[in-house]
């Protein structure tokens, strides 16, 4: 994953240096909205999280289940985040390098995710596979 992280900015300056983008105007301010929305999705979920965020999967400290806030509409509402940030990027630089950038970026969040669903069920149990039979995994309510 920090390739990706690492990589998009390179990826966008190279873009604005070498005028790299293929998109109109309206397309590059619909990335530049959905980057920003992206942003303050991450924001809300960390300050939802309060003392439970950590980053990865912790080995040995404990936090609690968080089901209230931003999380009652999204079990992974930073991972959402941050699909939304690459995906604005794709649209404001709009090339192959950063859309390489962005799938490359998805695929390893999915399967982040999919690490922390394996802990989550096995740390949390019974309530943490009803709150997933109630929020979905990246947007809506069942």
């Amino acid at each position: 994953m920090s390739i990706a992280t690492v990589g998009i900015i390179p990826a966008q300056l190279l873009s604005i240096a070498f005028g790299w983008s293929h998109l109109p105007d309206n397309a590059r301010f619909t990335g530049f909205c959905l980057g920003m929305l992206g942003d303050l999705i991450f924001l809300i979920s960390v300050l939802c999280m309060r003392n439970s965020w950590r980053v990865g999967i912790p080995d040995k400290d404990r936090t609690e289940l968080v089901t209230n806030g931003i999380y009652r509409f999204s079990r992974n509402p930073a991972f959402l985040g941050f699909d939304l940030q690459y995906l604005g990027v794709l649209l404001m630089f709009g090339n192959g390098l950063t859309a390489g950038f962005t799938v490359f970026a998805a695929v390893m969040l999915h399967l982040q995710i999919l690490q922390e669903e394996r802990y989550l069920t096995e740390t949390f149990g019974t309530p943490y596979l009803e709150y997933r039979k109630q929020v979905f995994r990246y947007l809506g309510r069942r």
